[in-house]
């Protein structure tokens, strides 16, 4: 386990610093959507997303900054979980070619928007990711987020039916069709801990 650990934190550490310091971000004008941050010090805050193929709606989120690790959410993507694991629909979920259904590709991305107020199908807390090509090259994974289910202000609408859109209704809430899925609590701290040490400046998938 400490080895495993050791090289999460290498990875994330060496690819932050690849990717080249955060030094400046312009505040956003009024009505923007854009999360507050610190600029105050070059931002080394990277995300790494730990698949789980036995259950990808119990997977994790762990948040580094540079060599160090602060802590782990759990997180889904993909509509898999252990009870379709051994099915052939679950093979269908664990496949980043499938759009819409399948988890989002391994590999590095480096988000574009940090938004506390989206008001589309995605609402409130919400990270842009950009467009990626699945593992053939075939087919191109698109909006992709790293969101919750909430209102657009951030709260929790009224229970509609076993599945609200805007309300997190228990477990069966961390399946997306691709996108990386947070408890609303855990996403909150997440833009908490961003607002004070500087947006992430990179994902690592794997």
């Amino acid at each position: 386990m400490n080895k495993i650990r050791s090289a999460f934190a290498a990875t994330a550490a060496t690819a932050v610093l690849a990717t080249g310091a955060v030094t400046t971000m312009a505040a956003p004008a009024a009505g923007a959507s854009s999360a507050p941050h610190s600029a105050a010090a070059a931002s080394r805050v990277a995300l790494v997303f730990v698949k789980n193929a036995k259950d990808p709606s119990d997977s994790r989120l762990q948040v580094w900054n540079g060599r160090t690790h602060i802590t782990t959410f759990r997180a889904g993507s993909g509509l898999g979980t252990a009870a379709n694991y051994k099915k052939e629909e679950g093979k269908r979920y664990r496949n980043d070619c499938a759009s819409n259904a399948g988890w989002l590709p391994n590999g590095t991305y480096k988000p574009t928007t940090f938004e506390i107020g989206r008001n589309s199908k995605i609402k409130g807390y919400a990270i842009g990711l950009p467009n990626k090509k699945c593992r053939t090259g075939k087919v191109w994974r698109t909006d992709l987020f790293i969101h919750s289910e909430m209102t657009k202000d951030r709260k929790q609408g009224p229970r509609n039916g076993t599945d609200s859109p805007q309300r997190w209704d228990g477990v069966q809430d961390y399946k997306s069709w691709g996108c990386i899925k947070l408890h609303p609590d855990h996403i909150a701290k997440l833009f908490s801990y961003m607002n004070k040490h500087g947006r992430a400046v990179l994902l690592t998938v794997r």
